[in-house]
């Protein structure tokens, strides 16, 4: 059992001792899930391999313009964040979550603990808490996969500087995103294994709220329009704890684009006019050359594992990037640690290199 204590700045989490012999671990993909998965396995004791395609965190942008909505955590963020001890971290780096603030609605309060971040917020505070587990997780970023096979769970990669390493572990775990390269080994390797895609007329522009000032809390998210439908949140800004910066995500029922920036304010204008209280022409100028990209794709597996691989977070059911994808898909690493855990917390002890724990992923689906 982790032992906890008690120092001037709060609690801090002494691993438990390594497990001897342990089965190997690949995750593949370093977002939200994969790093969850990984503090939760080093914090009892495994030693995951995370191989990720980008940037660490620490030296990535925090946030891509075109695409850095307002992340809110909660409800299934929450519980999971609670079962790797990331709280105090998340609260440390980001906006506590107070709610949400709806035309005509008036506001929802969340009383229980939660954030407002941005992507990249959310994976520096987890490799913060990677961090208090020294070099248990075995981290390759800049990294790409080139090839899985889930029957033999043989892993070929590359790093940037052009060295190839072709691995075999007991388990590979697909955390690598919507786009996911464990899941098309999968749907090719494995028999019976499908996918059902889904298509909905769901699409999202984003725009920088350059001029908000005090008169937006920090702490909700705020409905700025419902038709279309437009939610503005904040992050942390360069100036310290107590800078704001403001995106507001404005969705459309189709494709929206612009021939420059007087075309794009006067959609704006008509369509949802309070935008414009809250940015000015530079930002207005900067929407109308964004890209309109389309949310509304989902996805559906016929079963989450196969051989030796097991599908979390967006890999095994993309949401649209609204904000509960990323809780779903951390909820989803803790789940399969729990699963793990159920098992022996060895996937080297199990049958068929994991029998165990998909047969327990099936069931707790």
């Amino acid at each position: 059992m982790t032992t906890q204590l008690r120092k001037r700045h709060g609690t801090i989490c002494v691993p438990p001792e390594p497990v001897k012999s342990p089965g190997t671990i690949a995750i593949l993909g370093a977002g939200p899930a994969g790093l969850v998965l990984a503090i939760a396995l080093a914090r009892r004791g495994l030693s995951p391999t995370i191989i990720e395609r980008d940037l660490p965190p620490d030296i990535a942008p925090r946030f891509n313009p075109d695409r850095s909505y307002t992340i809110h955590i909660s409800g299934h963020g929450l519980k999971a964040l609670r079962h790797i001890d990331a709280v105090t971290e998340f609260d440390r780096r980001m906006f506590r979550f107070r709610g949400l603030k709806i035309p005509g609605r008036g506001t929802e309060e969340w009383t229980l603990p939660g954030w407002t971040g941005s992507r990249g917020d959310i994976l520096r505070a987890l490799m913060a808490v990677l961090s208090r587990y020294g070099d248990r997780a075995s981290l390759e970023f800049e990294t790409n996969v080139e090839s899985v096979d889930p029957v033999t769970g043989t892993v070929r990669s590359r790093q940037r500087s052009g060295e190839s390493k072709t691995r075999s572990f007991d388990l590979l775990v697909g955390a690598d995103g919507a786009g996911s390269t464990v899941r098309a080994a999968l749907q090719s390797a494995i028999p019976g294994f499908t996918v059902t895609s889904k298509s909905f007329p769901n699409y999202c522009t984003m725009i920088e709220l350059d001029n908000v000032g005090e008169r937006l809390d920090r702490n909700y998210l705020h409905g700025l329009s419902t038709r279309p439908f437009c939610v503005a949140g904040a992050i942390r800004g360069e100036g310290g704890q107590d800078s704001a910066k403001w995106f507001c995500a404005i969705g459309t029922k189709e494709r929206i684009g612009f021939s420059g920036a007087e075309e794009a304010r006067k959609f704006l204008q008509d369509r949802c006019p309070r935008v414009l209280e809250f940015t000015g022409e530079e930002q207005v100028a900067a929407f109308a050359d964004r890209t309109c990209y389309h949310i509304g794709r989902s996805l559906s597996c016929s079963q989450l594992h196969g051989g030796k691989a097991v599908l979390i977070g967006d890999a095994a059911a993309p949401y649209p990037p609204i904000g509960q994808g990323v809780n779903g898909a951390m909820e989803s690493a803790m789940v399969l640690d729990e699963c793990i855990r159920d098992a022996g917390s060895s996937p080297g002890s199990f049958p068929g290199g994991g029998g165990r724990i998909h047969g327990t992923v099936e069931a707790g689906s």
